[in-house]
């Protein structure tokens, strides 16, 4: 089970918190307010660590060192990046993710190699944009329309897919292949195209289908 560190219990920590334990993630969360800590805890099946998300120790305690993903969530960018910063750097975390309050922050925490960035401004600015008409078309989300989600799996060594092509995979009939990240550089999936070890893999796929679609890429042990 991929393990996912969230740090900071608030509206934000505690959503993707529970969105990740109904798809069978193994989540921690860092909270440094004793209440908080508390309120979560009677709620969601998940263990609490009290603390600061930027103490070695808590963070240790936590589990990070065997963490798939790292999640910064807090609200002052300031703690969001370091404690990114540690989970890269000490423990080793694969990706870091870190909630921005202020988008002026966005290119440093690009700069220093946080993996994602959540920019909770933007996407409401972005919601808003989208929502309003430009040059006659109005563009609208499909997420909320239906059953179709966004999906993103990450293709390790023991995935049977590693070396075909894409025109050879046997995946979901209502599932499409959007896009491959690889080494920093996102690419347009081809019939041709190889995968490779360490892809991570977007796709658009009927939420009823998505664990075949997994099994797909990853394999039935998965």
């Amino acid at each position: 089970m991929e393990r996912v560190i969230i740090v900071g219990a608030g509206k934000v920590g505690f959503h993707l918190a529970k969105v990740l334990l109904e798809s069978e993630y193994e989540v921690s969360i860092v909270e440094r307010e004793t209440a908080r800590a508390t309120a979560v805890v009677e709620v969601l099946p998940v263990q609490v660590y009290r603390g600061e998300g930027t103490d070695i120790e808590t963070l240790k305690d936590a589990g990070t060192a065997g963490a798939l993903y790292f999640v910064a969530a807090t609200g002052n960018d300031a703690d969001n990046l370091v404690a990114c910063q540690i989970a890269k750097k000490h423990f080793h975390v694969p990706h870091a993710i870190a909630r921005v309050i202020d988008p002026a922050n966005e290119t440093l925490f690009r700069a220093l190699d946080i993996d994602a960035i959540i920019s909770t401004t933007a996407l409401a600015a972005q919601t808003i944009r989208n929502v309003l008409p430009s040059n006659g078309l109005r563009l609208t989300a499909i997420f909320g329309q239906g059953d179709t989600e966004l999906a993103e799996i990450s293709l390790g060594n023991d995935s049977p897919v590693i070396g075909s092509p894409v025109a050879n995979l046997r995946l979901p009939e209502d599932c499409l292949l959007i896009a491959i990240l690889r080494d920093g550089t996102v690419s347009l999936p081809r019939g041709r195209t190889i995968l490779n070890e360490g892809d991570r893999v977007f796709a658009l796929v009927k939420r009823s289908e998505a664990d075949e679609l997994r099994k797909s890429l990853l394999g039935s042990h998965s």
